[in-house]
């Protein structure tokens, strides 16, 4: 007899593993997360910095980054699972007249939106931060109330609170297609066979859209690599150490395990064809970024001299999802009752995934996802999703741009 259940999530990286928590918090039962590694959570997920930042562009993500630092600081309270969250704040560093100006119109409207967030002397940048070479910054500020997590022992934790509600969690089950009949969904198609469901929720991060055109649907996700590197540890480093975004040269820096953690937004993106990929790929085949995290040193070295003389200790792998207007692409899959798809982290996937579990959660529940999110809709760019090159020029231009003025993020 087939396996049947309620709902089935495909994938379970973070997203996936907080849509199926908050599934079970609000009630749900019968809910089946399938894995296609044998282990959760070890793909995308662990190669992201985890940063938690509340300047943001528009109102509906400032709420959802409010509401993962709510989340996050309640969860050992709430579940008895820690999330990792370090609220340790975020320090702006800006090298240019013409970043301070930006900042200030961010500070600004910050206010507007009730978001603690104030300009700092070199002198308060250098407590933060001792490493910092302050004679090489125009100025700065800081958010005191940011933070960043752990993301696989985020994500861990999301599943132990999901499993302590009833969540089923399977591992070593690849989905290789999905059964429909008139519109409707009935389940998925496994390597281990079919399994019934009357919803399916597709968070597979930059496969996704591999796996959503398997029922016909075109979506605008691009994956694009994204690199990290973490040092060895070094003493010196105060707890009280916050998330560093150096946005002059697109790199940020926070610490971890004793050393420090520092990415960078690369000016000529390289994307990646999972078309091309075979069926086995995984993120840990993606080349080693010692050229990337090289140049990445480069930039930040004149402002943290200190890396100049650190061992690296770790390369995280690293791959990210953007639509051509770095927005997420959440929401139901045309054509198909019950069948939901969401993708397009934008370097944003581990802060975003308190508010993406909670809006598939109830829109699976209640038919709605409780907020407006026309902005995610997967049908915003029209015919222009199912242009491949269109869609990686637009894709590569956001990224590269990430940190731009104009973007204020």
């Amino acid at each position: 007899m087939a396996q049947q259940t309620e709902i089935i999530i495909v994938g379970g990286g973070i997203w996936g593993l907080s849509t199926a928590y908050h599934l079970a918090k609000f009630g749900q039962k019968g809910v089946l997360v399938l894995e296609r590694n044998d282990e959760i959570a070890v793909e995308t997920t662990p190669q992201a910095a985890g940063l938690v930042g509340q300047i943001r562009p528009s109102v509906t993500m400032l709420q959802a980054i409010r509401y993962a630092l709510e989340l996050f600081s309640q969860f050992p309270k709430e579940t008895g699972h820690d999330a990792g969250l370090r609220q340790t704040g975020s320090l702006m560093v800006a090298l240019t007249p013409e970043r301070m100006e930006a900042y200030a119109r961010q500070i600004e409207r910050s206010h507007l939106n009730g978001i603690e967030a104030d300009f700092v002397s070199h002198a308060e940048m250098a407590r933060l931060a001792p490493t910092l070479d302050v004679t090489q910054i125009e100025g700065g500020y800081f958010v005191p109330n940011d933070g960043y997590v752990d993301p696989q022992q985020c994500a861990r934790a999301y599943a132990a609170a999901a499993r302590d509600l009833g969540v089923q969690i399977q591992l070593n089950t690849p989905v290789t297609g999905f059964r429909q009949r008139n519109g409707e969904i009935l389940g998925v198609e496994t390597e281990n066979g079919f399994i019934a469901s009357s919803h399916v929720v597709i968070t597979a991060g930059p496969w996704g859209a591999r796996l959503a055109k398997g029922v016909g649907m075109t979506t605008a996700a691009q994956p694009i690599r994204h690199q990290r590197a973490r040092t060895a540890p070094t003493p010196g480093i105060p707890d009280h150490h916050p998330a560093v975004r150096v946005t002059d040269v697109s790199c940020y820096l926070r610490p971890d395990k004793g050393g420090y953690l520092y990415g960078f937004f690369e000016p000529t993106p390289v994307s990646i064809n999972l078309e091309a990929m075979p069926a086995d790929f995984r993120t840990r085949d993606i080349e080693p970024p010692v050229e990337v995290m090289a140049e990445a040193q480069r930039r930040l070295a004149p402002i943290f001299p200190i890396l100049k003389n650190l061992e690296i200790a770790e390369y995280r792998h690293g791959m990210t999802t953007f639509a051509p207007d770095g927005a997420y692409l959440i929401g139901p899959v045309l054509g198909i009752d019950r069948l939901y798809l969401a993708t397009g982290c934008a370097a944003l996937g581990i802060a975003g995934s308190p508010a993406i579990g909670r809006w598939l959660a109830r829109w699976i529940i209640d038919g709605d996802p409780g907020e407006d999110l026309v902005v995610f809709s997967h049908q915003r760019f029209g015919t222009r999703a199912a242009d491949p090159e269109w869609l990686r020029q637009e894709s590569e231009q956001f990224y590269a741009n990430y940190y731009g003025i104009e973007s204020d993020k």
